[in-house]
């Protein structure tokens, strides 16, 4: 029982569940206050990476009324990790278009979720900061990333 990070360790009775979500900002940019969410998931029940994207990409429609998917691919990160890459155009408000992306990763039994909110101009360049950011990512999991 308990589960730790690099910043606290707590004890969780049975029944509680640990679902965090890390969130680190980054510039704000041509209107949007940019920042990157990690959401990690240790109940994947076994699923294979395009399986447990599309059932978090299916719930992220549900939530996001009137979002569109602009690309989904299945792809290798220059570290070599294979992700399920998506992207989403949604227009929330009349004035504001938001483009997300969402990079999902399996590692050992722990499902990995980045997601971050862009403009139409940042998406091509604070969106290359942010995927060199996940390319530097390493499971904190004994056994389940590689070392240098």
């Amino acid at each position: 029982m308990g589960s730790t990070n690099n910043q606290f360790r707590i004890d969780l009775p049975s029944g509680w569940d640990d679902q965090t979500v890390h969130m680190f900002m980054g510039p704000d940019d041509s209107g949007v206050q940019h920042m990157m969410q990690l959401s990690v998931d240790t109940e994947i029940d076994g699923a294979e990476l395009e399986e447990y994207a599309r059932g978090r990409i299916d719930a992220a429609l549900e939530a996001l009324q009137g979002a569109e998917i602009l690309k989904e691919e299945e792809k290798t990160l220059a570290n070599g990790r294979a992700v399920f890459e998506c992207v989403f155009r949604w227009i929330p408000t009349d004035d504001q278009i938001i483009f997300r992306k969402n990079i999902f990763m399996i590692i050992g039994d722990t499902a990995y979720t980045f997601s971050a909110n862009f403009s139409k101009k940042t998406l091509k360049t604070i969106g290359v900061q942010v995927e060199q950011i996940i390319n530097t990512f390493k499971s904190g999991a004994v056994g389940e990333d590689e070392e240098d």
